[in-house]
C-alpha cells in the first residue's frame, strides 16, 4: 500500500475515534496530527413562562414594548445536539530554538445537513446541503521561540479567554448549555439591530497574538485584532492582555479585552433607531471592555476554580437621553471530582448582577429585572482515556427583564443532556 492511502486510511480511523493511540493519530510524526473531540447527546430544553407584568429595565427600550413584561408560552424540544465536536489537524517542526506550527479545526454539524426551507426551494436548490464541517474552531500558524515566546497567527481564542475559566465541564462545556460563559463574560441584554457581540469570551478571527515563554510559571499573553475598514470616525479593532503564574497545583491570572466601535447596545441601523429615546446613532464611538481575575486548584483527583469580572459598555451619547454606559459584576465557581479511574462529578455555579446604567444628561437609567444565574452538575462515566458516558442538568435563571439563554425575557431555561464523549 502506497505511503499516501497509509496515511489516508489513519486519518479516516482517527477521524471515527478509532484510532489506538489516545489523543491523535501521528500521520506524519509531529508534522501532522489527526485528533479530535466528538460528544453528541440527547438534549431535552424546556423554557418556563415568562411572567406578565414585570416593569422592564431600560436596557429593552427599543427591543420590547417599553412598560411591563408580557407574558410567552412554555416551550419543550428534544435534540440531537453536537455542540462544539471537532475534528482538527496540526502539526511542528523545530528549527533549532525555532519552532513553526499550525492548527486547524473543523466543527462538526451532521444535524444541518438538509435545507429545504421556502427560499431554497424558490431558488430551485431542492437539496441544498450544509457541509458537514459547518463551522471553523482554531485555524492558525505559529512561529515559537525558547527564549523570545510564540506569535500566532488565524483565528483562535483572545487572551482574555486563554486565561480564564479553569475548570469547564467534563470537557463537554464549549458551546453546551452547562458553558457559564454566557453569564459570566456576557449580558442579559439584546443590542438593537446591527450590534456587535455583548460577549467577551468569543474565538476571533484574523487575529495576531503573542504568549512570552514560561519563567518560573509566569507567562504573559497580548493579542490584537486590526480593523482593516479603519476610517477616522470608526474603528472595529480589539485588543486583549493577560498574565498569569502556575506551580501546577495553584493558578492566578489577570485578563483584560477591549472592543472598540462594537455598537453592542445601539447598533448600526439608523433606520431602526429614529423612533427611540435611548439609541444612539449608529455612527457614535462605542468601548467595551471586560477585566477579570481567575484562580484554580489542582490536586490530585480534585480540580477547583474561580473567575471574578466587571464588563462595562460605553457609548458616546449623541444627545441628552442617550445611552451613554452600563456596567455589571460576575462571577463563577467550578468543580471537578475524579471518584478513581471510572467516574467524574462535577459542578459550576454563575451569577450576573443587575448592573447599573446611565444615560446622557442625567434622565433615570433603570437596570430592574437585569442579570441572572447558571446552575449546572454533570457526571461521567469514563470506559477508559478515550471514550465516556456523561449526564448534565443545567438551569438559567433569566431574572425579569433578562434573557440569558432564550429569547424569552423572564424566563428560565433548563436542559437535560445524555451523551457519549470520544476523544483521539
Amino acid at each position: 500500500m502506497s505511503f499516501k492511502y497509509r496515511a489516508l486510511s489513519l486519518a479516516c480511523f482517527a477521524a471515527m475515534g478509532m484510532a489506538t493511540t489516545a489523543h491523535s493519530a501521528e500521520v506524519l510524526g509531529s508534522v501532522l496530527e489527526v485528533y479530535g473531540t466528538l460528544y453528541p447527546e440527547l438534549n431535552n430544553t424546556s423554557y418556563s413562562d415568562s411572567v406578565a407584568g414585570n416593569a422592564l429595565s431600560t436596557m429593552n427600550a427599543g427591543k420590547l414594548t417599553p412598560g411591563v413584561s408580557a407574558a410567552a408560552t412554555k416551550v419543550s424540544k428534544n435534540q440531537i445536539n453536537w455542540s462544539q465536536s471537532y475534528i482538527g489537524v496540526k502539526g511542528q517542526k523545530s528549527f533549532g530554538e525555532v519552532t513553526v506550527g499550525y492548527d486547524f479545526q473543523g466543527v462538526l454539524t451532521p444535524n444541518k445537513t438538509l435545507d429545504s426551507s421556502i427560499d431554497n426551494l424558490a431558488s430551485g436548490s431542492k437539496n441544498a446541503v450544509q457541509p458537514l464541517f459547518g463551522d471553523t474552531r482554531d485555524a492558525f500558524i505559529s512561529i515559537g521561540h525558547k527564549v523570545l515566546g510564540t506569535v500566532s497567527l488565524g483565528q483562535m481564542d483572545t487572551a482574555y479567554k486563554e486565561y480564564g475559566d479553569r475548570v469547564r465541564m467534563m470537557g463537554v462545556s464549549s458551546s453546551n448549555f452547562t458553558s457559564t460563559s454566557g453569564v459570566l463574560s456576557g449580558v442579559g441584554w439584546k443590542g438593537a439591530t446591527g450590534a456587535g457581540t455583548t460577549s467577551f469570551n468569543t474565538r476571533v478571527g484574523n487575529q495576531m497574538r503573542w504568549e512570552s515563554a514560561s519563567m518560573g510559571g509566569l507567562q504573559a499573553i497580548v493579542s490584537y485584532r486590526g480593523d482593516p475598514n479603519k476610517t477616522a470616525t470608526q474603528d472595529q479593532s480589539l485588543n486583549a492582555m493577560g498574565l498569569r503564574w502556575t506551580d501546577g497545583t495553584y493558578y492566578v491570572s489577570a485578563q483584560q479585552e477591549t472592543h472598540k466601535d462594537a455598537h453592542a447596545f445601539s447598533g448600526t441601523a439608523l433606520t431602526a433607531l429614529s423612533a427611540t429615546t435611548v439609541y444612539n446613532l449608529g455612527t457614535a464611538r462605542s468601548k467595551d471592555t471586560a477585566s477579570r481575575v481567575t484562580f484554580g486548584y489542582k490536586s490530585g483527583p480534585l480540580q477547583l476554580a474561580a473567575d471574578f469580572a466587571t464588563l462595562k459598555y460605553t457609548e458616546e451619547a449623541s444627545a441628552a437621553g442617550k445611552f451613554s454606559s452600563y456596567k455589571t459584576d460576575t462571577y463563577q465557581v467550578s468543580a471537578d471530582y475524579a471518584i478513581g479511574a471510572e467516574w467524574n462529578v462535577a459542578a459550576n455555579y454563575a451569577s450576573g448582577a443587575a448592573g447599573t446604567c446611565t444615560l446622557l444628561g442625567g434622565s433615570a437609567c433603570s437596570t430592574i429585572g437585569q442579570g441572572g444565574t447558571l446552575t449546572s452538575l454533570g457526571a461521567k462515566f469514563n470506559y477508559d482515556k478515550n471514550i465516556s458516558l456523561f449526564g448534565m442538568y443545567g438551569l438559567n435563571k433569566s431574572n425579569s427583564s433578562a434573557s440569558f439563554a432564550s429569547s424569552l425575557t423572564g424566563a428560565n431555561t433548563k436542559n437535560i443532556g445524555l451523551g457519549v464523549l470520544i476523544k483521539f
